[in-house]
């Protein structure tokens, strides 16, 4: 059968599959990150919901002869997806294909190429879903508290249960997390024997968790005990770097619990159109997805970085002295504050290292500044410059670099 020959009429129905194939090559050419670490599944309708029911406590003895031990669980709050709209396009000129016809079958087009849409849509899935992550030490969830936090509550419990690490990947807060999976509860407030299997690092910790973990020694000190820590695959997500460069995120992960999710809505489509009045055609891609999770048990993680609520030594400290609190921001960076009770005069009064960008402060904000947030007309700090504060306030101190917070950390007045 003879080549079609190409003219106005049919460039773009020649020249689109080329264009497809280009463009569903590049999108594969390297395995996705994410997918070993959120569940792929497919959303049936616009929005779906996990909703989360309360458990059953432990069985209860019974004598011979008695009624059964009844029991019930309560209805909880409900993790809520929904699918959102994600798309990118360039033009393909009958004069593009007419100039330059073997970058046109090499899936050129006019400021834009079916590759780099292919390339393109891999790097949003990556990024979305590290959002995920990145945003899980200040979000709010299904449950009213950040993905990782240290008090999730229990439907069917008193009990708070933590998968908050406070610290950089060390040996031993590597241990700690893998404690705080072990003494996971369901809604009960009984223990589900979570276990790790993997440890997701950001890439500036790659050489050290694989240090931690596959050291045949102890990582991080000179004894000669054997590394205890398990034998756990280390996963680098190039996307889990922070921007800021103040958190080196990690966490450890039990990939047999369903918690993290990307929801496909619609599989990624590649297609054209023609241009209204026009003999150019549009190349476009198309996909609907949402990322999120549905359930905080089988993860545990830190920000990597010390990050505290700073309370004084002495919480009733005698008159005439001064309450005093010295604030980290990171390791090379603290700064004092101090209020002489009597007179309730209240300074920051020294500070030691330099900070990223400017310091500033507030006090009792309605949305607590988090790393990463938008600097909300926060006061720039001034040294010992008087202020006024009150027992009970909590005070957040700040370095903003480019409009937002890269670190904070805060202190509650006890006087």
């Amino acid at each position: 059968m003879p080549t079609p020959v190409m003219t106005r009429e049919n460039f773009a129905e020649l020249l689109t599959p080329i264009h497809k194939k280009i463009f569903f090559d590049a999108y594969g050419e390297k395995p996705s990150v994410y997918k070993k670490i959120f569940k792929t599944e497919t959303m049936n309708a616009k929005n779906q919901s996990y909703p989360h029911l309360g458990a059953f406590g432990l069985w209860t003895e019974n004598q011979e002869g008695n009624e059964f031990n009844q029991d019930k669980f309560d209805q909880g709050p409900v993790a809520s997806f929904a699918a959102r709209r994600f798309d990118k396009a360039y033009d393909l000129t009958w004069e593009l294909v007419q100039d330059d016809l073997y970058n046109v079958m090499n899936g050129i087009g006019k400021g834009g190429s079916a590759k780099g849409l292919g390339r393109s849509l891999r790097a949003t899935e990556e990024a979305d879903t590290a959002s995920v992550i990145l945003n899980g030490f200040g979000n709010v969830g299904y449950d009213g508290k950040s993905l990782f936090a240290t008090d999730h509550p229990l439907i069917n419990s008193s009990k708070v249960c933590s998968n908050l690490v406070n610290g950089m990947l060390t040996d031993e807060t590597l241990k700690q997390a893998l404690t705080l999976m072990r003494l996971q509860l369901d809604e009960a407030g009984v223990p589900i024997a979570a276990r790790a299997s993997q440890l997701v690092v950001c890439p500036e910790l790659e050489f050290i968790a694989k240090a931690i973990v596959h050291s045949i020694l102890q990582s991080g000190t000179n004894n000669n005990d054997i590394n205890t820590v398990p034998n756990l695959e280390v996963v680098v997500w190039d996307n889990l770097s922070d921007p800021t460069g103040y958190m080196k995120p990690w966490f450890i992960q039990d990939t047999s619990i369903d918690n993290l999710l990307f929801l496909r809505r619609e599989e990624p489509i590649f297609g054209s159109k023609q241009l209204q009045r026009k003999m150019d055609y549009n190349m476009y891609g198309y996909t609907r997805f949402d990322t999120g999770y549905c359930d905080w048990r089988g993860l545990v993680g830190s920000m990597g970085v010390q990050q505290t609520i700073v309370t004084p030594v002495d919480p009733n400290p005698p008159s005439g002295t001064m309450e005093a609190y010295t604030l980290t921001l990171r390791d090379d960076l603290t700064i004092n504050i101090s209020k002489a009770i009597d007179i309730g005069e209240t300074t920051f009064n020294s500070l030691n290292g330099e900070p990223a960008g400017t310091l500033k402060y507030v006090i009792n904000p309605t949305v607590s500044p988090e790393v990463g947030s938008s600097d909300s007309g926060y006061t720039e700090i001034t040294l010992d410059a008087a202020f006024s504060v009150n027992a009970g306030d909590t005070v957040y101190v700040m370095d903003i670099v480019d409009g937002q917070v890269s670190a904070v950390t805060a202190c509650t007045m006890q006087q």
